[in-house]
């Protein structure tokens, strides 16, 4: 299986390119654990307070979101799979809000 690491991720790691060959890690799940075991630096970027998968972490097996998988991140992976994780994401909605907000970009506002 080939891990591949961007940005942030990448420096965490220490490295661009990760290849494993454990048959227990069958699962987006498994390699998580795997990952935070073998790097315990990548668990403040990939796992949220819970130890889920952060939100805001773009992630992909074999070019796929996990999170869209109806088995979401207990999607299996192959020997052969591609895993790819970049680093977490700090726009989208929120700045889209923003600038939504009717005095957005019109100076100060008033709160009265």
């Amino acid at each position: 299986m080939q891990l591949r690491f961007y940005a942030n991720m990448r420096t965490t790691v220490g490295m661009p390119l990760l290849e494993i060959d454990e048959a227990k890690v069958d699962s987006f799940r498994k390699l998580m654990a795997l990952l935070v075991e073998k790097y315990p630096e990548t668990a403040f970027h990939l796992l949220d307070e819970n130890g889920e998968l952060r939100q805001d972490v773009p992630v992909y097996v074999d070019g796929r979101n996990p999170r869209l998988s109806p088995l979401g991140i207990d999607t299996p992976l192959k020997p052969d799979s591609v895993v790819s994780f970049f680093s977490p994401i700090s726009s989208g909605r929120m700045n889209v809000d923003v600038l939504r907000e009717p005095n957005f970009g019109k100076g100060a506002t008033d709160e009265s």
